[in-house]
């Protein structure tokens, strides 16, 4: 795949991060709020981000895995970001948004941005997410940009920042019907 290192959406662009967003990307990353319903814990020093930054560069020029910072289309600071993985013929995707931004339909623009381009490589033949079963908002995100609950994973993924035992999720996928495949 030959993904675009840059998105010009209506309201955001989705861009590859820089190092020089470690502290904006720290303001969100430490939210207690914004971790929530995330597969990591939430961050508690500024030097988590940049190694993150710093793998994250890795896994983009070994097509590991794709990383955008959303920002403000007028603005250059994140506010959030996008991921995907992709492996041989699907993707999973994975998002979350600084909490001061919350209920703007950013996230639901930025995601379509990412599936869009996602689906219009005919190799990709599903796109999928997992969400907390008790996170609505991303549910809500997932359903907006076509995908549909697929399943329900009762011992789903271990979320650090709710309990210590892997909690219930949903599965989310687009999966593309075998004649829109030729």
């Amino acid at each position: 795949m030959n993904p675009p290192e840059t998105f010009v959406l209506p309201r955001l662009r989705l861009r590859r991060p820089v190092p020089t967003d470690a502290e904006a990307i720290f303001e969100y990353g430490s939210d207690p709020a914004v971790a929530h319903y995330m597969d990591w814990p939430v961050c508690t020093h500024l030097g988590q981000i940049v190694e993150s930054l710093r793998r994250r560069a890795i896994y983009w020029e070994s097509g590991d895995e794709y990383y955008w910072v959303i920002t403000l289309r007028e603005q250059d600071r994140a506010i959030g970001g996008i991921s995907c993985y992709v492996r041989q013929d699907a993707a999973e995707i994975g998002f979350l948004l600084n909490r001061h931004y919350w209920r703007h339909g950013y996230t639901t623009e930025a995601a379509q941005a990412v599936v869009g381009w996602l689906l219009s490589d005919p190799a990709i033949r599903e796109v999928w997410a997992t969400c907390d079963s008790e996170n609505r908002a991303s549910a809500r995100v997932l359903e907006k940009v076509g995908l549909s609950r697929q399943g329900f994973l009762e011992h789903g993924i271990l979320r650090p920042n709710i309990s210590n035992q892997p909690r219930p999720a949903y599965r989310y996928a687009y999966v593309r019907a075998s004649a829109e495949k030729s």
